[in-house]
């Protein structure tokens, strides 16, 4: 399979024979560009079983340098009690906590680890600590790439990153904050002479994404009307827009559905600029228990704009008391344990009912992204 990068600013093209983060020419984020159609391979990191109909096309050159651990095909639940809750009849959930490490990550890490090997990257640096460091991680010691992570004293307790050292990751310590970490992978990464990762920046874990979108349509017929996803840096949320855009060009899909995303009212960059007006950020830390968006300036926010605008979705924000209360609403009412940051989107889903953008006869899929037992319950 072909594929070149090519710049958002500046429009200069690369190879697929080196990992990029950004051009070289301008600093620029990167696009992923194909010249095939969609292959074998591409079935294989995809994770579905069904017709080729439903399978994307993935930047990795080499079959044989696939790193994969049987992600994706996450079935789909129906919500009946919440949806009578809310007042919506036909409310499902695509259970993305069941991917291999408890986190949609795992759809991103795939392609983003695949590529790694297949560029010939044998040692990086990362700021570690969550769901997408967890997901890394396992990724890494599958391919046999000598992870370094980067990860916060303050959290020296967190079951994630009890997981991330027990995959055979390097844990480096730093001080307290998102900051310390990232500044403290940089630095640790230019004085070793490694790869600096940043997944929340590069094309290949947005690309690993679409497959979500790519089994959705493969399960769902007629699709959904409304898809509702949490928001930190946007991956999953260009992921999908990118695999409906593209099916729905070469007419595997007849319709896109309305894209929304959800953060929280103290972290919310995405809604303010969707609704436009300025937002500042909290001094200090995110206090939310939604920590996975704590995202105060995510990467490529007009890309998010963007595919709001083109699937006629909605950036909307949730308190912190209705995150929590659906959290404990959809375990109690469903049986179902997420994280805060999942939760969000039951939260979103009220608020769009509210405002009229979405009516209860209106079919709506929540991808539920992280598993609830892989960090504190709030109250108990």
């Amino acid at each position: 399979m072909a594929y070149f990068l090519v710049c958002v600013e500046c429009e200069a093209q690369y190879d697929g024979s080196k990992y990029r983060l950004n051009c070289g020419l301008c600093g620029g984020l990167l696009d992923a560009k194909y010249d095939t159609p969609a292959t074998v391979e591409a079935r294989v990191v995809s994770g579905a079983q069904g017709t080729a109909r439903f399978l994307p096309t993935l930047p990795i050159n080499d079959a044989a340098n696939l790193v994969t651990m049987g992600e994706g095909n996450t079935p789909v639940v129906p919500l009946p009690r919440v949806g009578a809750q809310l007042g919506v009849a036909n409310l499902n959930a695509k259970m993305e906590y069941f991917n291999p490490t408890g986190s949609f990550k795992d759809r991103g890490n795939t392609v983003q680890v695949s590529v790694l090997k297949d560029t010939g990257v044998g040692e990086v640096a990362d700021a570690t600590g969550g769901n997408a460091g967890h997901s890394f991680a396992a990724y890494c010691a599958r391919a046999g790439i000598r992870f370094h992570g980067i990860a916060n004293e303050t959290n020296a307790d967190s079951r994630k990153v009890h997981a991330i050292g027990l995959h055979g990751t390097d844990i480096h310590w730093v001080g307290a904050g998102k900051t310390a970490r990232s500044e403290g992978a940089r630095r640790f990464a230019e004085d070793a002479g490694i790869l600096f990762m940043n997944y929340g920046q590069n094309i290949y874990f947005i690309e690993g994404l679409k497959t979500l979108a790519y089994e959705i349509a493969e399960q769902m017929d007629p699709l959904p009307d409304h898809i509702i996803v949490p928001i930190g840096n946007g991956s999953i949320y260009q992921g999908m827009w990118r695999g409906f855009r593209e099916m729905l060009e070469d007419g595997r899909v007849a319709r896109m559905p309305r894209l929304h995303g959800a953060q929280t009212v103290e972290t919310q960059p995405v809604v303010a600029a969707f609704e436009g007006r300025v937002w500042t950020p909290y001094e200090g830390e995110a206090a939310s228990r939604a920590n996975g968006i704590g995202v105060t300036n995510p990467p490529r926010p007009k890309a998010l704009l963007e595919a709001a605008e083109e699937s006629g979705g909605k950036f909307v924000a949730v308190t912190e008391e209705k995150i929590l209360d659906w959290q404990r609403l959809l375990a109690s009412m469903e049986g179902i344990i997420v994280e805060p940051t999942s939760a969000i989107v039951l939260g979103g889903l009220e608020n769009l009912l509210a405002s009229g953008d979405v009516k209860p006869s209106d079919s709506v899929l929540l991808p539920l992204t992280g598993f609830g037992v892989k960090e504190p319950i709030p109250g108990y």
